[in-house]
């Protein structure tokens, strides 16, 4: 069974009763995309949240707001969503984040935190031999495409693979001539490759 974890639909859906800071980009799209690698690497995947725009974190700040009315309402209910972040197929599913064990630990928790949950990042300690994958192995740069469509604008993504062929795809987005980061996707199936056999 393959494992892949987006980001675009889900942290949309469940940026859920908190608030949002600042954001972050650059000139060049690869050093935000190698930044984005080495986070997720060394498990610091907290950081990736500040390779966004300045602009997505305040439309997620005004979402926020709305999310928040919605669970203080009723409309939104924790019992909800907590089977999204549990089980083998849940965003959380070992709470290696530390905060999906409740209510309380997830909404007391930072915007960077309740983030790299959301787009999967503790998703990959369900994998196999996960530390000899994502730390162990050399990953290397697979390949790139960059769209620039008119003065300032454009698009990239940067795809890394590793010896056992799992992947971590960057997705960037140039505004005003500045890069920033618009969604990570990895991949990695649950269990170890094995080598072929005769």
């Amino acid at each position: 069974m393959k494992n892949t974890w987006k980001l675009a639909p889900l942290a949309v859906l469940a940026f859920v009763m908190f608030g949002c800071g600042g954001g972050g980009g650059g000139p060049d799209p690869r050093p935000i995309a190698e930044g984005v690698l080495d986070a997720i690497k060394s498990e610091n995947f907290t950081a990736i949240y500040n390779y966004h725009a300045p602009w997505d974190h305040e439309m997620q700040e005004q979402e926020t707001a709305v999310r928040k009315w919605r669970m203080t309402e009723g409309w939104d209910r924790w019992k909800d969503f907590k089977p999204r972040l549990e089980g083998d197929e849940g965003l959380d599913p070992k709470d290696k984040s530390g905060i999906t064990g409740g209510e309380e630990k997830w909404t007391g928790a930072s915007d960077a935190e309740r983030y790299a949950v959301l787009i999967g990042c503790y998703r990959v300690y369900t994998a196999d031999e996960w530390e000899k994958r994502l730390k162990e192995s050399d990953w290397y740069w697979a390949g790139r495409t960059i769209d620039l469509k008119e003065e300032g604008q454009g698009t990239a993504t940067f795809r890394y693979r590793n010896r056992y062929r799992d992947s971590i795809t960057v997705s960037l987005v140039r505004e005003g001539g500045m890069w920033y980061l618009a969604g990570v996707e990895i991949n990695m199936d649950k269990k170890m490759p094995e080598k072929p056999k005769d």
